[in-house]
């Protein structure tokens, strides 16, 4: 059944995110609204939908750094090396923190299974590059899906069918918003792009 916005977590240690999940729902609207309905934040890269993500933090009374200098474990010839990498971003209160490493899935909203496979590709590149962050607090891999349509705007039989496929993939967070007036106006290269999806797995 279409639903225009949605927020579940199922992990525990992701628990204390859900006021920023929410926040990025609401700032991901009001950036369309801002543009009414001409520009939307998702249809650009990853370094612009991670952007969304930290003005939601801070919108939640949370702390937001993106692109910042940390440590990271290399691994050649089975031996483990520790090399200086650069975090997407990191988000605290002042009980929890997260790094999180972010990729970008953008995918036919009318071809379920090339989705499902490019996404769960991002999801594996995402948790790996997590898993490299030497780090004491949780590390996440997150995954923004933006699903289009060529041409024309999306149906809602076509986004119902997406956001089902979207639930059964493997997650231990998922949140997405179908904004107003997303479909109004085509990106530069004539996509309709109805909804976007945030998808959050422990590193």
């Amino acid at each position: 059944m279409f639903n225009d916005k949605r927020v579940g977590i199922s992990c525990p240690a992701l628990q204390a995110i859900e006021p920023v999940l929410n926040s990025w729902i609401n700032c991901t609207q009001r950036y369309i609204d801002v543009w009414e309905g001409g520009d939307l934040p998702y249809w650009y890269n990853e370094q612009a939908n991670v952007s969304i993500l930290a003005g939601a933090a801070w919108k939640a009374d949370w702390t937001a750094i993106e692109e910042y200098q940390i440590i990271k474990i290399a691994t050649e010839a089975d031996e483990k090396t520790s090399v200086i990498g650069r975090n997407d971003l990191y988000i605290a209160d002042d009980k929890n923190g997260y790094c999180i490493e972010a990729k970008i899935a953008y995918v036919p909203i009318d071809d379920l299974t090339a989705a499902r496979d490019r996404i769960l590709g991002k999801c594996k590149l995402a948790t790996f590059e997590a898993g490299r962050l030497d780090y004491d607090e949780p590390k996440v891999g997150a995954v923004f899906i933006a699903p289009y349509s060529l041409a024309k705007p999306a149906s809602i039989e076509q986004i119902e069918a997406f956001q089902t496929m979207l639930l059964a993939l493997p997650n231990d967070a998922l949140a997405w918003v179908c904004p107003t007036d997303a479909q109004k106006a085509p990106s530069h290269d004539n996509k309709r792009y109805p909804m976007v999806a945030l998808l959050l797995l422990n590193g």
